[in-house]
């Protein structure tokens, strides 16, 4: 994945000599294809080129207008780019190439900061505006691509890792005693946040404007929050969705170079490999080849899908390599730690480097993954409240049939006052019932008492600031649902990790099912589309019939990757219970350290404990997120 960087002064001053060469440096991963930087007084952009597009069809970055005036740098890569030329041609300011970079220039010429919505793919970009002095910048609606920034009111610096940004002059290196808090306690409040005071994560669907007069954010784009699609037939459901998956799918597969596909034996990723099959067959796959990957762990192990993975191979009919997960030992997670300026990665995203180096190897740039199909095909009880508010009451019933028959009437019965009678029912029985069953803290622990008392304090206060207005604004409650689910703070922390560790390895994840019209499509159409009875992801399992083995489209079971934790937290009593405590007093109680642990060894199933004793480990073993009075500014 490519790496863009910027520096702006706003104080009058130029950009000092050598500073936007330690930030691309700092990323230097990200430009195997080659570094370039462009100045212009108080100006500085900077690109890390890592191509997965074919370089001879797009000028270099960064672009520059044709007057000079303005200059973009741009990572990623964009959807139904042909729509994007269209509206610009019809405008009078048709494009010279359709390089993805000019294209969004040409955008925001055309429509200035109203741009980012008319804008799909995965991306995120930086435009420097020299009519207006001004910065603008924007990132794709589901944070598949990072962009962070430091601003202090004198100067803007951003950058693709945030760990680069700590290199650029000015910038203080001070640990944010809030993100580490909350990454020990395995509850993601402020997803803008990051491990150092200041550097700020762009959210999703988030566009910027910057200038002396300081900074201003807004959300351009948020989906639907009605259902709009309604087929008679189950049958028009899977025709549309297999089209919208065909169409996400090939978008995804543009490359000069082959592409490496996940084939994880789920169904999800099982179903795009089957599909870019299909689309090759066809001459419509935008990529000269494709390969797939699967792990091979040891035979009936929780996290052994190898028997579903070459049943989709043999149905297919095209090999899938067979790769051993990256297991490392604990000294390299710290080390990683180090080498980020971040927490140690998670086990369960270390172990995917292995296929990464494996695809790389095999000259892909390109990995295509399912992630987004738990999100948004799996669905929820809340067909319930949909035909309850709509006045389906023989909707209903037909649901509650499926349930009972799936379930037996014990479950049924819960199930429609849960998502159907509840949701509607006054609000001060609604008041009760959150109070009744409210917790105080992550998971299913009151507080985080591993925590010293004032941290567990300062969580305390972040959570009474949250603000959950945009979700609320979704009055169909199953929306709300799946709202909160695009906008879940750490998931979204998470996809800025795996894009990380897959630059650092020579390569960029693309997702189809988080492409924004796979998320438009799912917010459109109603929630009984997607769980019938316990019949999960119903509309995607019936528009699979015939592309995938039956035993891959029907199976209900999903792997269990805990094994990647409970390797390493079965040795580490002493580290997380005794010296790490000595350690940090001011940031654990260490006898809420021993407790913690004892619930985990009680029951190591449980992901709660696991999750927050990695998150301890991470943030504290490498000593490198320590508090520091005297922080470090870069002169």
């Amino acid at each position: 994945m490519s790496g863009l960087a910027a520096i702006v002064r706003f104080d009058g001053s130029d950009v000092p000599e050598g500073a936007i060469e330690r930030v691309t440096a700092a990323q230097a991963y990200r430009g195997i294809d080659g570094i370039a930087h462009w100045r212009s007084g108080p100006v500085a952009l900077g690109f890390c080129a890592l191509h997965a597009l074919d370089p001879a069809t797009a000028p270099p970055l960064p672009l520059v207008s044709d007057d000079g005036q303005r200059a973009v740098v741009f990572t990623g890569y964009l959807h139904h780019r042909d729509d994007l030329v269209a509206a610009l041609t019809a405008k009078g300011s048709a494009p010279r190439t359709d390089a993805d970079a000019e294209l969004v220039l040409r955008a925001y010429e055309c429509w200035g900061e109203d741009c980012a919505v008319r804008i799909e793919g995965e991306f995120a970009f930086v435009v420097w505006d020299g009519r207006t002095r001004r910065v603008f910048c924007a990132r794709d609606h589901g944070s598949l691509r990072p962009l962070y920034y430091h601003f202090d009111g004198r100067q803007l610096v951003v950058a693709s890792d945030f760990a680069a940004i700590l290199d650029a002059p000015g910038v203080k290196q001070e640990p944010n005693l809030r993100m580490i808090a909350q990454i020990m306690a395995n509850e993601t409040i402020t997803p803008a946040e990051t491990v150092w005071k200041g550097i700020v994560r762009l959210l999703p669907a988030t566009c910027a404007s910057i200038d002396r007069s300081g900074m201003r954010s807004r959300t351009y784009w948020a989906p639907p929050a009605e259902v709009t699609l309604r087929y008679p037939r189950d049958e028009d459901y899977f025709e549309h969705y297999r089209a919208l998956l065909g169409d996400c799918v090939r978008e995804a597969s543009r490359s000069h170079r082959p592409v490496g596909i996940d084939v994880s034996g789920g169904l999800d990723s099982s179903a795009i490999f089957a599909m870019a099959n299909r689309l090759a067959d066809s001459g419509q796959l935008l990529a000269p080849e494709f390969k797939g990957y699967t792990f091979r762990f040891e035979a009936g192990s929780a996290p052994d899908e190898l028997d579903y993975a070459r049943a989709v191979a043999a149905h297919v009919g095209r090999p899938v390599a067979e790769i051993a997960p990256f297991l490392p030992e604990m000294n390299w997670f710290v080390a990683q730690g180090l080498v980020n300026r971040d927490a140690c990665p998670f086990p369960n995203v270390a172990m995917t480097s292995a296929i990464g180096r494996a695809l790389v190897a095999d000259g892909c740039r390109v990995w295509i993954n399912g992630e987004g199909g738990d999100e948004w095909l799996g669905g929820r009880p809340f067909y319930y409240s949909e035909q309850l508010a709509a006045g389906d009451l023989t909707g209903a019933a037909r649901s509650f049939q499926d349930d009972r028959a799936a379930f037996g009437w014990r479950t049924a019965l819960w199930r429609l006052y849960r998502y159907g009678l509840g949701p509607h029912a006054p609000a001060a029985l609604r008041a009760l019932r959150r109070k009744v069953m409210a917790r105080g803290g992550p998971n299913q622990f009151e507080s985080a008492f591993w925590l010293d008392s004032s941290l567990d304090r300062l969580l305390a206060e972040l959570r009474s600031e949250r603000d959950n207005s945009q979700a609320l604004a979704y009055t169909n409650i199953a929306r709300r649902a799946m709202y909160m689910e695009l906008k879940d703070p750490f998931d979204n922390i998470a996809r800025d990790l795996v894009e990380r560790q897959c630059a650092q390895l020579g390569y960029e994840p693309r997702s189809p099912m988080f492409a924004r019209r796979f998320i438009e499509f799912a917010f459109s159409t109603p929630e009984r589309t997607r769980l019938r009875g316990d019949q999960r992801k119903f509309t995607h399992v019936g528009a699979l019939q015939g592309l995938l083995p039956e035993s891959v489209r029907t199976r209900k079971t999903k792997a269990d990757f805990s094994l990647a934790f409970e390797r390493h937290l079965d040795k580490m009593r002493s580290m997380l219970v005794d010296d790490l405590p000595a350690r940090n007093p001011e940031r654990l109680s260490a006898p809420g350290m021993a407790r913690l642990f004892a619930e985990y060894q009680f029951d190591p199933d449980n992901d709660g404990p696991v999750w927050e004793l990695w998150g301890v480990f991470a943030c504290l073993a490498p000593g490198h997120l320590d508090a520091n009075e005297n922080a470090e500014i870069v002169e």
